[in-house]
């Protein structure tokens, strides 16, 4: 067996910045960079608020769901509960209410266990002072730059 057929594929945190740009065609490269690593059997990992955005999101600008779950059926999503609160609450990074909640979320798998992507600055700048790798793929975003450079 080769070294590459016994490795665990990455596994992805991803917040709501980046999947709501792949799936509303607001960048191409996000979108790009989603098939190819579920096509590559890449790992998902999501809190139960990232559905809750999607969804209302796209709703809100007439989305298809259909589309939406075919995008989000390939997550494993966490659920959002009292503890996941607390621990959110008990951050000392600069954070919103729903950015902390993402963050706490990936705390629970830690640093060594996956990697955050987002295109939220803020996000971004906790994961990485926590230890996280942070990627960005939305690298066409004609208002700014990717948060991981």
């Amino acid at each position: 067996m080769s070294a590459s057929a016994t490795e665990t594929p990455p596994t992805w945190y991803i917040d709501s910045s980046v999947l709501l740009r792949a799936i509303v065609e607001q960048s191409r490269a996000a979108r790009t960079w989603f098939e190819g690593a579920s096509a590559a059997k890449d790992r998902f990992i999501a809190s139960r608020l990232m559905e809750a955005e999607v969804r209302r999101v796209t709703k809100n600008v007439g989305i298809d769901q259909d589309i939406v779950s075919e995008y989000v059926d390939e997550f494993f999503l966490m659920s959002v509960n009292d503890e996941l609160l607390a621990e959110a609450i008990a951050l000392d990074e600069p954070l919103g209410g729903a950015d902390s909640i993402h963050v706490a979320s990936a705390l629970r798998l830690g640093p060594a266990a996956l990697t955050i992507v987002t295109h939220d600055r803020q996000i971004a700048s906790a994961a990485r002072n926590l230890g996280f790798t942070v990627l960005d793929p939305v690298t066409d975003d004609p208002n700014r730059g990717p948060v991981d450079r």
